[in-house]
């Protein structure tokens, strides 16, 4: 049996000029990651066992940290100090709570974008309708919260004009203002939603639905053996991307709800109660947590796609 030798051919100068070049082109996001995304992590992750703080602490962080380390007592104040455990325990339940308009999106957007894809629909009628609903996702998170505060308006909303009442204090009540919330961004998710469902529904083969005729389903047969399969990537996309863009919800708080305590997340604790008193320690520490949280949910939920996520 003979061997056969390798041999290394040299590159020329214009192939090393073009190797180097396709190098440094590719290291820009690589470095544009480790810049703005793996060196603050780091840092924050520093930040939650110090006392730091930019206005006392001048001189370089690193060189001050034996100075400023206080172990686990940023996270211990979370949990047991009398001002912030009481704060943070609000902002924890509030956070869950508000999760409520991401199934309710999933299914609204998947109801509406099965509905339009209806045969019986007309198709001009359709496009409109896609457009209409789809409008909102393009728009500011801020002016939409702004407008969204009107009509929820305890005095001159739309909303209690059309319920008859004044008696509805949406933006005061600390349970009303979730209710408010959650309905607000249900509503305002259906876009992203329905739009992914449609293209989703409009290219299922049309041979699934004609077997299912053959063997005699009901519609409501064929929505849950052929459509709703083919739809569980994206149910599982929108489960994701919406628990953790959720979970890191700020403008609710602060532009809708303006600081009122029924709304305050846990964003809204790091910023105001950490970063905004440049107690930069507690704020990590919560940044922290909240990351591990939405870690946590993540991998849970990537374990749990293997069982009912369709990938046919």
């Amino acid at each position: 049996m003979t061997k056969i030798k390798l041999t290394k051919t040299k590159m020329t100068k214009l192939e090393r000029r073009e190797h180097y070049s396709a190098i440094g082109f590719i290291s820009i996001k690589y470095l544009g990651f480790a810049i703005f995304t793996l060196i603050p992590i780091f840092f924050v992750f520093m930040f939650s066992f110090t006392k730091y703080n930019p206005i006392i602490h001048t001189g370089p962080f690193l060189s001050d940290f034996g100075n400023i380390f206080v172990g686990f007592d940023q996270y211990e104040k979370l949990f047991t100090h009398e001002v912030y455990a009481p704060i943070f325990r609000e902002a924890f339940f509030n956070t869950v709570f508000l999760l409520l308009s991401v199934p309710l999106g999933i299914i609204g957007s998947l109801f509406i974008a099965t509905l339009l894809c209806n045969q019986l629909v007309n198709a001009k009628i359709a496009k409109v309708m896609r457009s209409s609903i789809y409008l909102p996702v393009v728009a500011s998170a801020v002016a939409m919260s702004i407008i969204w505060r009107y009509i929820f308006d305890n005095d001159f909303g739309l909303l209690n004009m059309l319920l008859g009442t004044d008696d509805l204090y949406w933006l005061s009540d600390p349970w009303l203002i979730k209710i408010a919330i959650v309905f607000k961004n249900t509503l305002l998710s259906f876009g992203g939603g329905m739009i992914l469902f449609s293209a989703t529904i409009m290219g299922i083969a049309p041979d699934y639905y004609e077997v299912a005729d053959l063997c005699g389903a009901t519609g409501w047969q064929k929505f849950k053996h052929v459509t709703l399969p083919f739809c569980t990537p994206v149910i599982f996309y929108l489960s994701i991307t919406g628990i953790i863009g959720h979970l890191q919800s700020y403008v609710d708080a602060e532009i809708f709800a303006q600081g009122q305590a029924g709304a305050r997340t846990i964003v809204y604790l790091i910023w105001t109660y950490g970063i905004k008193n440049s107690n930069y320690g507690l704020a990590s520490a919560a940044s922290v947590i909240l990351f591990l949280i939405i870690l946590g949910l993540t991998l849970i939920q990537f374990k749990l796609s293997k069982n009912w996520v369709f990938e046919g």
